[in-house]
């Protein structure tokens, strides 16, 4: 199973990135295979966010177009989904108090634990550095 990060779709949507055109052949592929994919609902939260940050994008998207791009992905493309499930917090516990040196990894950390036991073996990230960490058979930077 596949699943991408919030970075990897930023830049597929984003015509005016570098990043654009290898982002949005994972992103095509990821539309073509929709059953090969899941993506986490953190996901698509992260990118509604990015999706109406005018920092990220010269010109954001309105709250009704955002939610309109998650909705597809989530529900109509025919993507999996899953989610943060609440039994998982002794397992993400374990990992917090092994140490995690920036507060902001923890939603790594919750991402890829949740990702993992949804059998993720391979994500796609910008970030690989920052998932080196979890057992993903396959860790994958499309850009680079």
């Amino acid at each position: 199973m596949n699943s991408l990060d919030t970075n990897i779709l930023i830049y597929a949507v984003n015509q005016d990135c570098e990043e654009h055109a290898k982002a949005k052949e994972v992103y095509e592929e990821l539309l073509e295979n929709p059953s090969e994919w899941i993506i986490s609902d953190q996901i698509l939260f992260e990118f509604y966010r990015a999706l109406r940050n005018p920092v990220i994008f010269e010109s954001p998207l309105p709250h009704q177009a955002a939610l309109k791009q998650i909705r597809f992905l989530r529900e109509e493309a025919g993507i999996l989904h899953c989610a943060y499930d609440h039994k998982l917090w002794d397992t993400l516990m374990v990992g917090v108090q092994k140490g995690i040196s920036k507060s902001v990894r923890i939603f790594d950390h919750v991402l890829g634990t949740t990702l993992l036991v949804n059998g993720v073996n391979t994500f796609y990230t910008r970030n690989t550095k920052d998932f080196k960490s979890f057992a993903f058979s396959r860790l994958i930077n499309p850009i680079d």
